[in-house]
């Protein structure tokens, strides 16, 4: 009976197919066609990712509804062509960043840890939320253990909860593994991108998981298969005449016949392959390669004679391996690839079948299900169907009571299968029809089968997300539509619908993870820039001018430690500012050793001669040094250059001006000087003998971008030098980055005041901005009313030596790995993130906390194991492309800050120290 059933199924589908058809060719009027006509839009281009976040007014591929399948000239079921962003002409300019919503104060709709750039997405889609009346609706955790006392011992999501919880902790060292099986809402990983990405961002990555062969239809996304040759003989569940006795909940079975079929997939980051196949009698082999190189040769023949089962092979990548290819030889039986870092995090596997039903599921050989499901070993089983229910059931094709049966039958098979994973089971989602005079209204079944699923979830002890109040009820589908969040069809989302759902879904796990845990800290550390409509008004109104075609320099310098002393973070603000608001000058860069950090912004510094590089760490208070606490010392006949824009072509424009600043000696000879090669005249000598050693600055008119300062000490005496700076007279940006590894800001403190004001004062700062904090969190015996007292001091007295205003930053995410080599908090992390922010308001500053933008909690581990790696392996520093994204995030809000400035909204000002 159950094979009648389901040929009355498909031939019933073939029809609807057929019918479709007809009426979508016939002339009649657009809206009253089943299939209506699509169009495919050119590229759009790239966002910058570090600044800004996708768009909103971006679409993603046409998918037809997951009752209807168009056919080929072949006849095999396909989806149509991807629809493509349209073009938006400013989205790729910095310029354009749009000031970002405010952070919801409402506390706990699961905003929480997301990095920045992800928390901006979340708050346009949370913005796009309330418009479309759409809810944020929680889990339904039901009971998988009742207790003895008739209480609930452990809810439906625990297993998937705990497993997360260890990630966080550390305490796990095998990926937590999620498989969402689905229609063809997530036949292009639609909505679970979303959601693979937060989960990933919160927990680490674990890889990409499972991908198919190549694509199981003609056209869709390829993010979740392989590149396949054309020869691919392909059967899918769905089919009319599916493949029995053969595929497990993968779905679909991938045949290379008698020659030979290839398959190429991208493996950066991965470190382990897994290919699931088909072990069968005579059966060929496959061949994998990495980067072109033969690795592996995989013998598909089964041992049995006259069984065929499903089968699975291991296999380690090569650290950098960019590529991975299989290539057939003889019949082979292929089902998919799974792909992982071989390190903790998160792995969202996703499965979706055009036409996918709970019937379809059911139609897996039971033993392949089972096999797949037990190798994947999840944490969490996720089952997204119903929309197809709900189609058939609308055109009186099924019954109630058969999608209950059928939806208790696949509930079951997965809890049979994996009894210690979680499951959850997702309503489907509101969907309209047209009536014949174009009408839209709401289509008869969603709700109803939402109920029965939501029923046999609590029945099976699994959670379940009622996705369709989460959409906005009945009726939401026509808001959708009129909103061009749903495509014509009135059954599947577009891009901005997708993202909504996976979004509101996202939030609803949040919430589950977060209900009852106390965080790590105890302690607030909110994103975003925190007062500047206060501390940043004389920037912001500088800033505008500049924008307005003044000729106006803005001069932003930055002090703090190894986060500013590597430049990574501090090149990549200044390039964007100097794009928007124009290049002033490469400004102040310290004496000292060559250094690889200087290449990016094109600056060199030799040294020649007996020199020893000095800084303040370890020296008594008090003593004379340059801006970053670093003095180079020479001896006779040393010498030192710097060199600024090495490589740029001469130019004779524009003017500007090159300074040296060095530290006097009583007693000690004028250093002889070059600039750009050209000897520098001896000075007049000071009216009165220094008596004790001064700060001076020279400065020399320059013109043209490129230029070269050299110091030699004369013989019989040294030369302290400094650093030097250089500056066109042209309006824009000038970002000084003066940073001194391992500094905190007791070693700012402790320089001598009037040489640090001095020179500070010569670089005319408009904003200061001050980075310490990451090496106060790693001092167990730190005293944070100290911090306060002295931090809040040094602030104020060099704001009034420059009359700038100030903009603090606090740690980034610091760990520190125990006895056992689990990583745990920094000892004064939580002291610091308390004290920085009373620090700010205390000094009239603006506060920006790295951690949060981050991600906040255990952020740092997962910048580790992010790929690339954000994070760096001692847990205190952040690689190249983590500094990069860092400074995204940064520059993101300063200019947000800023457009909100510029749109006139009422500001407390602040006087003129």
């Amino acid at each position: 009976m159950d094979f009648l059933k389901a040929r009355s199924t498909g031939l019933t589908l073939v029809l609807t197919v057929a019918i479709a058809l007809g009426l979508s060719l016939a002339p009649v009027p657009e809206s009253l066609r089943p299939v209506p006509s699509l169009q495919r839009g050119p590229l759009g281009p790239k966002l910058v990712a570090l600044v800004a976040p996708p768009s909103l007014t971006g679409k993603k591929p046409v998918r037809l509804p997951s009752d209807t399948m168009v056919a080929d000239t072949t006849g095999t079921p396909t989806l149509p062509p991807d629809e493509e962003e349209e073009p938006d002409a400013g989205a790729a300019l910095v310029e354009t960043v749009p000031a970002l919503p405010p952070v919801p104060t409402t506390p706990g709709i699961g905003l929480e840890e997301l990095s920045a750039p992800t928390l901006a997405r979340a708050l346009e889609l949370e913005a796009l939320r309330e418009r479309m009346g759409a809810q944020h609706v929680d889990l339904e955790l039901n009971c998988r253990k009742p207790a003895a006392d008739g209480t609930c011992a452990e809810d439906g999501l625990a297993p998937f909860i705990r497993a997360l919880a260890e990630l966080r902790a550390d305490t796990r060292r095998t990926p937590v593994r999620v498989v969402h099986l689905g229609d063809s809402l997530v036949a292009s990983d639609h909505i679970t991108d979303v959601v693979r990405d937060r989960l990933q961002e919160r927990f680490g990555t674990g890889g990409k998981g499972f991908l198919f062969i190549t694509r199981p239809a003609s056209a869709g996304r390829w993010t979740r298969s392989g590149r396949g040759s054309d020869g691919w003989e392909i059967a899918r569940l769905v089919d009319t005449k599916w493949p029995r006795d053969r595929v497990g909940w993968t779905g679909v079975a991938f045949t290379s016949g008698g020659g030979s079929q290839s398959t190429r997939y991208d493996v950066e980051g991965s470190r382990v392959a897994e290919l699931f196949f088909l072990a069968q009698p005579a059966s060929g082999s496959v061949q994998l390669s990495v980067d072109g190189k033969p690795v592996q040769r995989i013998q598909t023949r089964g041992f049995s004679k006259n069984k065929s089962e499903a089968a699975f092979a291991r296999v380690s990548l090569p650290e950098g391996a960019k590529t991975l290819s299989l290539t057939t030889s003889g019949k082979v039986e292929l089902h998919g690839v799974t792909l992982e870092t071989g390190a903790p995090g998160v792995v969202y596997d996703t499965v979706g079948l055009l036409g996918g039903m709970a019937e379809v599921y059911l139609r897996a050989q039971p033993a392949a299900f089972r096999a797949q499901l037990r190798q994947r070993k999840p944490s969490l089983v996720v089952l997204m169907v119903g929309g197809n229910e709900a189609f058939f059931y609308s055109r009186d094709r099924t019954t109630l009571d058969e999608v209950r049966q059928q939806m208790k039958e696949l509930v079951a098979r997965v809890r049979t299968n994996v009894p210690d994973a979680a499951c959850l089971v997702m309503s489907p989602i509101d969907a309209g029809v047209r009536t014949m005079s174009g009408e839209v209204i709401a289509r008869r079944g969603s709700k109803e089968v939402g109920d029965i699923f939501r029923e046999e979830a609590r029945a099976a002890g699994c959670a379940f997300w009622d996705a369709f109040t989460a959409m906005g009820g009945e009726g939401s589908a026509q808001r959708w539509l009129e909103e061009g969040l749903l495509m014509e069809d009135l059954v599947h989302p577009r891009t901005k619908g997708s993202d909504l759902l996976g979004h509101l879904f996202d939030l609803s796990l949040q919430r589950a993870y977060a209900k009852g845990r106390s965080p790590l800290l105890n302690v607030a550390d909110p994103p975003g820039l925190q007062g500047a409509d206060v501390a940043l008004v004389k920037t912001f109104a500088r800033l505008g001018r500049r924008e307005a075609g003044d000729a106006v320099r803005v001069g932003i310098s930055q002090l703090g430690a190894s986060h500013t002393a590597s430049h990574y973070f501090s090149d990549a603000v200044r390039e964007v500012l100097t794009k928007r608001f124009g290049d002033a000058g490469r400004g102040f860069i310290a004496a000292g050793k060559p250094s690889p950090h200087l290449e990016t912004a094109r600056v060199a510094r030799e040294l020649d001669g007996e020199w020893t590089v000095e800084d303040a760490l370890e020296a008594p208070a008090g003593g004379l040094w340059g801006l970053t606490g670093i003095r180079a010392v020479g001896g006779p006949g040393a010498k030192l250059r710097i060199q600024f824009c090495k490589g740029c072509p001469d130019a004779k424009t524009p003017a500007g001006r090159l300074d040296l600043y060095t530290l006097d000696m009583p007693g000690a000879g004028a250093p002889d000087l070059q600039v750009d090669g050209e000897a520098v005249p001896p000075e007049a000598p000071l009216p009165e003998p220094l008596t004790a050693p001064t700060v001076r600055i020279r400065s020399f008119p320059v013109t043209g971008l490129a230029h070269t300062v050299q110091v030699s000490a004369p013989e019989g005496s040294g030369v302290t030098v400094l650093g030097a700076s250089l500056e066109h007279d042209t309006p824009g940006i000038v970002f000084d980055a003066l940073g001194l590894p391992g500094a905190t800001a007791f070693t700012l403190r402790d320089m001598d005041a009037a040489a640090v004001d001095t020179q500070l004062t010569s670089r005319r700062p408009d904003l200061l901005v001050f980075w310490y904090g990451t090496n106060e969190a790693g001092k167990a015996d730190l005293d944070a009313a100290e911090l306060r007292r002295d931090y809040a001091a040094l602030i104020s007295r060099l704001r009034k030596a420059t009359n700038a205003e100030c903009l603090l930053m606090g740690p980034t995410d610091r760990l520190q790995q125990d006895a056992n080599g689990q990583w745990r908090e920094a000892p004064a992390l939580a002291s610091v993130l308390g004290t920085l922010p009373q620090v700010a308001k205390d000094a009239g500053c603006a506060y920006w906390s790295p951690r949060a933008a981050m991600g906040g909690e255990r952020a740092m581990l997962r910048w580790q194991r992010t790929q690339p790696a954000l994070g760096h392996p001692d847990g205190i520093h952040l690689t190249p492309e983590g500094y990069a994204r860092l400074a995204g995030a940064f520059v993101r809000d300063f200019l947000a800050a800023y457009e909100v400035h510029k749109k006139g909204q009422p500001t407390a000002r602040v006087e003129d120290n």
